[in-house]
């Protein structure tokens, strides 16, 4: 009788444990779990929210049947392939908006989402992005007529400084304490403003 000794190679703790299931076809490496570990905190600062891994594995699998057809093979193989070569493409570009972000004060000109061209496919990063609950929101602002976004108009449209009535006017605020509730959170937002006093006048304007 002939008895075998067999050693692990693997230091402890870095043994893979492959999903079950759909995932097993896509994460059954350990590689592309670190390069998703890699893509979705910087694609959760580019877009506010986190990644559909249900949606990404679709694309993915889309993309692999269609080479699948052409070249052949096993589907579960050539998902893994896909997935690797798109995340790898999403790291990159995403990496550089995301850069590119953290360099300005103005959300209005910061980017929200990426479009991705990967073997004659094009996508958008977007399409990937979880539902989000609640308000929705654009550039930082909700899209219905806020009213610090109204606020924000109000002084966005003006290159001098407007006095605090003008604003609460015009951006249906009626408290002072509201306005500057509203004033806190443009300047959280990243948005310099200026006070200007004027004896009594106390005057706002984004600065240049």
């Amino acid at each position: 009788m002939t008895t075998f000794n067999i050693t692990p190679t693997n230091p402890t703790g870095t043994v893979h444990k492959r999903q079950t299931g759909l995932w097993g076809q896509l994460l059954a490496s350990a590689e592309i779990e670190r390069k998703l570990a890699r893509v979705e905190p910087l694609f959760k600062e580019l877009h506010g929210r986190g990644l559909n891994r249900t949606a990404f594995f679709g694309k993915c699998r889309e993309f692999a049947r269609e080479g699948k057809a052409d070249v052949g093979g096993y589907l579960q193989y050539m998902t893994q392939d896909v997935a690797g070569i798109v995340l790898g493409e999403m790291h990159r570009q995403i990496g550089v908006e995301v850069r590119r972000n953290r360099t300005l004060k103005n959300d209005i000109l910061k980017r929200s989402s990426v479009t991705i061209e990967v073997g004659g496919h094009t996508f958008n990063s977007a399409d990937f992005a979880k539902k989000q609950g609640g308000i929705q929101s654009i550039n930082g602002f909700a899209k219905e007529g806020t009213k610090i976004h109204k606020l924000y108009m109000a002084m966005a449209n003006r290159s001098y400084p407007v006095t605090k009535q003008t604003l609460m006017k015009e951006a249906g605020i009626d408290t002072l304490a509201t306005f500057k509730e509203n004033v806190k959170q443009l300047r959280k937002k990243g948005f310099d403003i200026e006070v200007v006093r004027n004896g009594y006048r106390t005057k706002y304007q984004l600065a240049s």
